[in-house]
């Protein structure tokens, strides 16, 4: 199991988000922006993964998350 901050993950929020794989951190994730960033969570859902800033974002996170400790 790993822990990132909203902050970490590109939110707006220190809120601990946690997970075992990245799909599982990337999807409570989403979840917590649902709830606590509702703007933030519509402007990435009509993203396309293909925008590179979603390229980019996707590829930071995939770093970070295989960089956060195990706990």
């Amino acid at each position: 199991m790993k822990t990132m901050t909203c902050a970490q993950m590109g939110g707006e929020c220190d809120k601990n988000i946690m997970g075992s794989t990245a799909e599982e951190m990337m999807g409570n994730g989403m979840k917590h922006l649902e709830e606590a960033h509702p703007k933030m969570a519509a402007d990435v859902k009509a993203m396309p993964m293909t925008d590179p800033a979603m390229v980019a974002w996707s590829e930071k996170f995939q770093k970070d998350f295989d960089a956060a400790p195990e706990m």
